[in-house]
């Protein structure tokens, strides 16, 4: 009688922690974003770049026109634009230079509250359960520390269709080697505070890699889940393929014989990320660099609580596991005419950063820009390389951002509030640890939530910075090797969104307002506008490029007032360099962007290389 109360109670916990913690369960990488050229079937073709990520993906071609792919005929046809606000395939094939239909779709964002209701009903049933608990929680973004090790299992899965192209070998060298891996991502950002381990399975011993094939007494019978697994497979409902989804990672988990049950560590009945981290690597394509079939779409999801145990996965007995991640392994878009295995650097490091993390999408979830581009790797970093060919897209995630150190409590800002006195900053790099961010406060408004980063990244760097380089070359920028890095200044309101990734994957959320947690001010033009891309060298502040910063704060959340004079005015950026300076002054209450006259100036030095006002290259 005893074990079956503790087992009844064990249970009643368990639901109520999946209701406290589940809401935006779905957080899907971007899509490569990298020119392809796709083929019609009677053999012609044109160059298209793929746009969006896991809930609205497309194509544009360099007309800007929307095309998707006609499965019935295999032909790439120009999208309309459907009643629900995303896009749907007409009858015309798209052919380059030739005239296109009314109706044809030109420059596409979508709906933000079209993509909201996507998000919405990927998140499940307990979006609406906690929307109370939401309302009552502090909705700022100001900090959750994160340290320690974190033990985490990466399980290969083979098909009875589709194999591995790459060995255990590879995976194990990109996830835990001692240099340039998942492990060592985490390690340099942290200063070596957060480790992840191999999970200790016990009798069964420690296990970084796994690998297994399925059988035919498994999930879909061994095969690869496909469009079991895609909610365009269901016209949208997201239940179904939730549902599928639980199945086959309840099918794999068992497949591997191992006991998951023994890392629910504090007894609540669910195995949460701070226990185990579990991610499935998938024999196949990666459907957001791929066109090919078999694939699946790079993405983090977890159990559901309330729809019964078929939207739960089980790990052991009566043992919940909350969260997984996934990707598939192949590519033919970044080598043409052939498949190649992905790095996994990247994908898994932007992964991580939410299932460990809690960091939010730094690119715009609703569509409308690309957030911080290609300076974080919570955004188009992701698919970061090196430059001069010798890494594919996704091998080297540049440094985080600033705020993302600041808000895991990995990097402290060195303050400055313009007043009358003189200051100098140094600011080091991620590895020293020494105040690599410099952080700008108001000296008229309230700056407790609303502020300025500023840091130098370096894309010729020899570090993780040196992504930054490759993924602009793939993209058509090639940044002079005599460019020795700039100052990024980041605009921070920690007030947008919900507060927390548990609340909603909405920081970085555009709005109505116009408001973003956190957008990069650039030295090339406006981040939001329409063409603004994912950022360049250009976009960083050094001397002779750019002409003054546009300091402004936010309005009121209302919008009655669309922007707040801040009093931030900088000037004099040094060339670029290894030592990076600029002006920092208390400007007048007069217009311009911080213009008006001065009160103080305040040379700021700074490291270049990962982050900083005077920044020094990192090593």
């Amino acid at each position: 009688m005893g074990s079956v109360l503790l087992k009844s109670l064990k249970r009643i916990l368990t639901a109520l922690f999946i209701a406290a913690v589940t809401t935006a369960a779905a957080y899907a990488g971007p899509s490569l974003q990298s020119r392809s050229t796709l083929t019609q079937p009677d053999g012609g073709s044109f160059a298209a770049v793929k746009r969006g990520d896991e809930f609205m993906h497309w194509y544009e071609t360099s007309d800007k026109y929307a095309v998707l792919k006609d499965d019935a005929t295999g032909c790439w046809v120009l999208a309309l634009a459907s009643a629900s606000g995303g896009l749907t395939p007409s009858s015309v094939p798209y052919s380059e230079g030739a005239s296109a239909p009314d109706g044809a779709v030109k420059n596409f964002i979508p709906a933000k509250e079209t993509v909201n209701k996507l998000r919405e009903k990927y998140a499940g049933p307990a979006s609406s359960r906690t929307s109370s608990a939401k309302a009552a929680a502090a909705k700022t973004w100001t900090s959750n520390p994160v340290s320690g090790e974190r033990e985490a299992v990466f399980i290969r899965v083979n098909f009875q269709d589709i194999k591995f192209k790459s060995t255990a070998d590879d995976s194990r060298a990109q996830i835990w080697g001692a240099e340039h891996s998942v492990r060592r991502y985490y390690l340099d950002q942290s200063h070596g505070e957060l480790s992840i381990v191999s999970a200790d399975f016990g009798a069964a011993g420690k296990k970084d890699i796994v690998e297994i094939t399925m059988t035919s007494a498994d999930y879909n019978e061994g095969k690869h889940p496909d469009r079991l697994l895609s909610d365009e497979t269901y016209g949208g409902d997201y239940y179904k393929s939730h549902k599928n989804e639980v199945a086959f990672v309840t099918s794999v988990l068992k497949r591997t014989g191992l006991d998951f049950g023994r890392f629910d560590k504090n007894g609540d009945g669910t195995i949460a990320a701070d226990e185990l981290v579990v991610y499935l690597l998938f024999a196949g394509y990666e459907k957001s660099a791929s066109d090919k079939t078999p694939s699946v779409w790079m993405h983090a999801w977890e159990s559901w609580d309330g729809e019964g145990a078929e939207h739960i996965v089980y790990a052991s007995n009566d043992i919940i596991l909350g969260h997984w991640s996934y990707g598939g392994e192949l590519s033919e878009l970044m080598v043409q005419s052939r498949d190649v295995s992905l790095p996994v650097v990247g994908g898994i490091v932007h992964e991580l950063g939410h299932q460990i993390c809690s960091l939010p999408d730094l690119y715009d979830v609703a569509g409308a820009n690309s957030g911080l581009g290609v300076f974080s790797v919570m955004a188009g970093g992701s698919w970061g390389c090196r430059s001069g060919g010798v890494e594919l897209p996704g091998a080297t995630p540049p440094n985080l951002d600033a705020w993302s150190r600041k808000y895991l409590g990995w990097d402290t800002p060195e303050a400055l509030t313009p007043t009358g006195t003189s200051v100098s900053l140094i600011c080091g790099t991620p590895r020293n640890g020494n105040f690599p961010i410099a952080r700008l406060n108001s000296p008229y408004l309230d700056s407790a939530y609303e502020y300025i980063l500023a840091e130098v990244r370096n894309p010729n760097a020899a570090d993780w910075d040196g992504g930054i380089g490759g993924r602009l070359e793939s993209r058509g920028v090639d940044v002079p090797a005599s460019f020795k890095g700039g100052v990024l200044l980041q605009h921070i309101d920690e007030r947008s969104g919900s507060g927390s990734l548990g609340g909603g994957n909405d920081f970085n959320a555009y709005t109505e307002q116009g408001l973003q947690g956190n957008m990069a001010i650039w030295a090339d033009g406006d981040p939001r506008a329409e063409e603004a891309g994912q950022g360049s060298y250009l976009s960083l502040w050094y001397a002779g490029n750019g002409t003054k910063p546009d300091t402004y704060f936010y309005g009121t959340r209302d919008a009655a007032v669309a922007k707040q004079f801040s009093g931030i005015a900088l000037s004099a950026f040094s060339p670029s360099g290894e030592v990076a300076s600029v002006a920092v002054t208390q400007a007048g209450t007069g217009g311009g962007s911080g213009g008006g006259c001065a009160a103080a100036v305040f040379p700021l030095l700074l490291l270049a290389g990962a982050l900083p006002f005077i920044f020094r290259k990192k090593k």
